[in-house]
């Protein structure tokens, strides 16, 4: 049997959008749906965010739904989402309201971009809609059409200083506001600005205010991160700025990938390399001694698209060998050129593999070591600053690969708690 045979790994589009909404702590979020929605948020608030501002402890919640149900859908609900979405609006500090809908509501053809567009008129307030595609997209999807939303709705006419060394990133995976997270965000400031000497006047989302989101009126450049891909286009051709498509900086090669393409599209190139080659001197020493620690071992890898491909990447460079690499998107493609989960079979030989949460579970049912890394990670959480991105970034996860590692070596003779006797019993639980 394959290992995908029976494991899930990809996520609902609603969830997306939920993330996105928690990156930006003052939007507030109307589904026209059931009330089953407001456990979507709850793969966010307390799970995989533990500062999550999603839900209120006093019911002043920022995500909101209609509880439309199979005998209410088909009546003329209008003036009662409008209300909903003007009380949201009302909340003092909302800097925007987004109206989006369930497909079981969507279907009876309510026009949600006109509802918002009135309600701003007369609210003064910004408000505006998301696709209701919860049957065509994923998690990527929800998160990418929020900040195209965002994007679409600011006022930015006029806007654009026209000089490109005065950048906007459009598009990192701030997943939760932890400080693993934050991290990454001042992580990419960091490169741009010390190691290319640019101006970096807004990062998208940053756990940033709407307003303070409002800075990209600034940018003549806008770097594109492949989780704001959409909404990158959107702001260029707003603000008439330069748009640069960019890799993902994971990992050393991501990194300089990364650097190279924002220096060349700047005509900073030498900086760069000597951004690089210091970079590289600084953490390159430390790097080797974490992967001399997995070298000849075999992985297998889960991991949302871009993230999955930095992960084979950068365990590569350190020596190892991957079995296969699933990524956690609607339509899952080779990673890398490396088979999927669905071409493996359940006794497959690996030494460790790095999965998100969900991937927990594959680990066991093998019998083998795993490190919790990725969208989502309930059982890992930061504190203190923690980056993923950047050299820095690949030397503290490649730390935590190997501290996983070591841990699951050291209790692998335990008569109590053995991975293989584990593997043996485990029995999987239906997802529901």
């Amino acid at each position: 049997m394959k290992i995908a045979d029976r494991h899930e790994f990809r996520i609902p589009y609603m969830v997306g959008v939920y993330l996105a909404a928690n990156a930006i702590p003052d939007l507030y979020l109307l589904t026209d749906g059931p009330d089953c929605l407001f456990f979507k948020a709850e793969f966010v608030h307390g799970a995989q965010d533990l500062h999550s501002t999603l839900l209120d402890v006093t019911g002043r919640h920022r995500v909101a739904h209609t509880l439309a149900d199979i005998n209410n859908v088909v009546l003329d609900r209008e003036e009662q989402i409008s209300a909903l979405a003007a009380r949201l609006a009302a909340e003092p500090d909302a800097g925007m309201v987004l109206v989006t809908a369930m497909p079981m509501a969507s279907i009876t053809g309510t026009q949600y971009d006109r509802i918002a567009r009135d309600l701003s008129a007369r609210t003064g307030k910004l408000i505006a809609e998301v696709p209701a595609r919860s049957l065509q997209g994923d998690w990527l999807d929800g998160y990418g059409q929020v900040l195209a939303a965002v994007a679409r709705t600011l006022p930015l006419e006029g806007a654009g200083s026209g000089n490109p060394e005065s950048v906007a990133v459009v598009g990192p995976l701030v997943d939760r506001t932890e400080a693993d997270r934050l991290a990454d965000v001042r992580e990419i400031r960091r490169i741009l600005q010390d190691g290319l000497g640019l101006d970096v006047c807004s990062i998208w989302p940053s756990n940033s205010t709407v307003a303070e989101l409002g800075d990209v009126a600034r940018a003549g450049t806008v770097i594109s991160l492949p989780y704001g891909a959409r909404a990158a286009r959107i702001l260029a051709r707003r603000l008439g700025a330069r748009l640069v498509n960019a890799a993902l900086p994971f990992g050393p090669a991501g990194t300089a990938d990364f650097v190279r393409t924002v220096a060349t599209a700047l005509g900073r190139l030498d900086r760069a390399e000597d951004f690089l080659k210091a970079e590289s001197l600084e953490w390159g020493d430390s790097f080797k001694r974490a992967a001399a620690s997995l070298e000849s071992m075999k992985f297998i890898v889960a991991a949302d698209p871009w993230l999955a491909e930095g992960l084979v990447r950068m365990l590569q460079d350190a020596g190892v060998s991957i079995a296969a690499a699933q990524s956690t998107s609607f339509d899952p493609k080779p990673v890398c050129g490396l088979p999927t989960l669905a071409e493996v079979e359940d006794g497959v030989d690996v030494d460790m593999l790095i999965v998100p949460t969900r991937g927990i579970d594959v680990a066991l049912r093998l019998g083998r070591p795993f490190y919790e890394f990725g969208f989502t990670s309930y059982g890992t959480h930061a504190f203190f600053d923690a980056p993923t991105l950047g050299w820095p970034g690949a030397v503290n996860v490649m730390s935590g690969i190997v501290s996983a590692g070591t841990l699951f070596s050291t209790i692998a003779g335990s008569r109590t708690w053995n991975l293989k006797r584990l593997a043996g019993s485990y029995q999987v639980v239906p997802d529901h």
